[in-house]
């Protein structure tokens, strides 16, 4: 039996209501998840091992990912909620062979110092309260030439305008509570990651939107 490892509960922060978060996902932002998992595994080279999908949210990401390698994916977020959606998800789709879901908090991660050898996230990053104790945490738990690929684009500038407009359509207001953090967090990283001193660290910032790619 798969168990979802729980810490205390609390706000998911990227989304307060799961089953809202979740229908997005599935009705507006589902075809971007596999284009982007393809463009991280050519980009990486990443396809056995470990993946460390943070602030997984429903796990769309990761089990794209999972889809299309043989990587074992750890889905990480703060809400349990969000965890147990993920792992129905990952049941329905046959993965939990290769998965398994820990609760907890990005700025201390119960993981074992490089253990993971690629770790990946989409939407999360803004809504870290610490981004010099999280990134610090990605880079601890990433092994000696693992990669991390961190941001929220969109897979390709056709799909941003399509989410886009169907977004502002819906919730004119939906970027209100990140925008901000965003801008933030893109001019704070290359000081963030010159005082990590990663191998080597790319902003991709394109039509289709924004990664930092980082290998330790």
């Amino acid at each position: 039996m798969v168990k979802v490892k729980r810490m205390e509960n609390k706000e998911h922060k990227g989304g307060s209501n799961p089953q809202s978060f979740d229908r997005i996902v599935r009705e507006v932002f589902a075809p971007i998840y596999p284009v982007i998992a393809q463009q991280i595994k050519e980009k990486t080279g990443v396809i056995s091992g470990r993946c460390f999908d943070a602030g997984c949210g429903t796990g769309a990401l990761g089990r794209a990912m999972a889809s299309i390698t043989d990587l074992h994916i750890t889905f990480f977020d703060q809400s349990p909620e969000m965890l147990l959606l993920a792992r129905d998800y990952a049941k329905s789709e046959n993965i939990l062979d290769k998965s398994d879901f820990l609760n907890g908090d990005i700025h201390n991660i119960d993981m074992k110092d490089e253990s993971i050898d690629i770790v990946i996230s989409r939407g999360s990053s803004p809504f870290w309260d610490d981004w010099d104790k999280a990134y610090s945490e990605i880079l601890r738990i990433l092994k000696v030439g693992g990669h991390a690929y961190i941001g929220g684009g969109f897979g390709t500038k056709e799909l941003r305008a399509q989410i886009t407009a169907h977004m502002s359509k819906e919730k004119p207001d939906w970027r209100d509570s990140f925008k901000e953090r965003v801008k933030t967090e893109r001019e704070a990283l290359p000081q963030i990651l010159n005082s990590l001193n990663p191998a080597q660290h790319t902003i991709i910032d394109d039509e289709s939107g924004w990664w930092v790619f980082i290998t330790k």
